[in-house]
């Protein structure tokens, strides 16, 4: 496959890889059930932002890269790769590494449980889908951000008539010319 027909399925996987790492955040890492006599059981879930805030900042950092790498020049889009890669890797290295992060945010989301009396404190049950899934996402970013930098420059830009304009109008017309095209009934800006 040449590098050039790589340009969509990269852009699209990365903004997949992104969002997968934000939604895996966004549901239950750990979870446990307050049991205390005379009360309720109380089910207690702690979610990947509770532990970890910045996983799905990050994963947002990769989707942006991704919108980024559509409108980038090379220069830009090489950039955006290398903190596409950065990101990954540090995302992908603060998930592997969230386990005292989820007994502290456990540890909280029980203390605050309406069956919790002090002494009762279970022991939590982690979900091992969701973590993993957004480290795997997290890792795939840095692949591809790498893919972003290799290819950066064999990649279409968006064309020049999206910047801004460099220099004076090549308008050669003086502002007599318009005043003439004014008195003739004709509108100078034509």
């Amino acid at each position: 496959m040449t590098s050039r027909r790589l340009y969509a399925p990269v852009v699209l996987t990365l903004l997949a890889a992104g969002g997968l790492a934000f939604f895996a955040a966004s549901r239950t890492w750990v979870e446990a059930t307050v049991q205390a006599k005379g009360l309720p059981t109380d089910a207690v879930a702690v979610s990947g932002t509770d532990a970890q805030p910045l996983v799905p900042a990050l994963a947002l950092v990769v989707v942006t890269g991704a919108l980024a790498v559509l409108a980038a020049s090379v220069r830009v889009r090489w950039v955006v790769g290398v903190l596409v890669f950065v990101v990954g890797v540090g995302a992908a290295i603060l998930v592997a590494t969230s386990g005292s992060a989820l007994d502290d945010a456990l540890d909280d989301a029980v203390r605050s449980s309406t069956a919790f009396t002090g002494s009762n404190v279970p022991d939590g049950r982690q979900v091992v889908l969701w973590p993993v899934l957004s480290g795997a996402s997290f890792v795939l970013a840095a692949v591809l951000g790498l893919l972003v930098i290799r290819n950066a420059a064999t990649w279409p830009t968006m064309g020049s008539r999206y910047e801004s304009p460099t220099g004076k109008s090549q308008d050669a017309r003086t502002e007599d010319d318009l005043w003439s095209a004014l008195d003739e009934g004709r509108d100078p800006t034509e």
